[in-house]
């Protein structure tokens, strides 16, 4: 009797390069029953009850082929059904931040908005005025005290599924800011 390997990561939908170990559970396998790991139908692995991969494409078929030592056993070798994961690209987040205006008057409001880029369905946001921690965790930031010189920036958290570059800091936007 066999049953077949099992995906130490479960569930088998992950990331691009995601390390995933299988391990093969054999019943009657013998003392030292030897095992052939098969990608896509091709011999991979060394002869062990574990193999791990972390170059896995989307859908490409695992399996084991156990060959036992036991005496007076049926059905070796003995193949495992297949395991296929469903990989997902790595995207690279990104945040790209633009103000009403750069060039203002002393007092006079300005709105800084955030566009994320792999930001996922909510991505956190810190707004930075000269490198301090400012605003709220929004998409958009607002001042009416900015100085000449200021710089502001945007450092964004995805929460998107697959992501590299996570925090992203945005572009610094220099301020202009005119004396009344």
């Amino acid at each position: 009797m066999w049953r077949p390997p099992v995906g130490t990561l479960q569930p088998t939908n992950i990331c691009a390069g995601t390390n995933v170990t299988f391990t093969a559970t054999p019943t009657n396998g013998g003392t030292t029953p030897s095992y052939q790991w098969k990608l896509n139908g091709v011999n991979v692995g060394t002869n062990s009850p574990t193999y791990s991969n972390n170059a896995l494409t989307n859908l490409v078929p695992v399996t084991c082929v156990m060959t036992s030592n036991a005496a007076c056993v049926t059905g070796s070798p003995a193949t495992s059904n297949s395991i296929t994961m469903t990989v997902n690209p790595s995207v690279a987040a990104s945040v790209n931040i633009a103000p009403t205006a750069t060039n203002v008057c002393a007092g006079t409001n300005v709105t800084f908005t955030a566009t994320p880029t792999n930001g996922g369905a909510a991505p956190s946001y810190q707004w930075k005025l000269n490198g301090n921690n400012v605003g709220t965790n929004s998409s958009t930031y607002s001042n009416n005290t900015l100085a000449n010189g200021n710089l502001v920036s945007c450092v964004m958290t995805s929460n998107a599924a697959c992501v590299t570059g996570s925090p992203a800091t945005s572009n610094t936007i220099t301020m202009t800011v005119n004396p009344i």
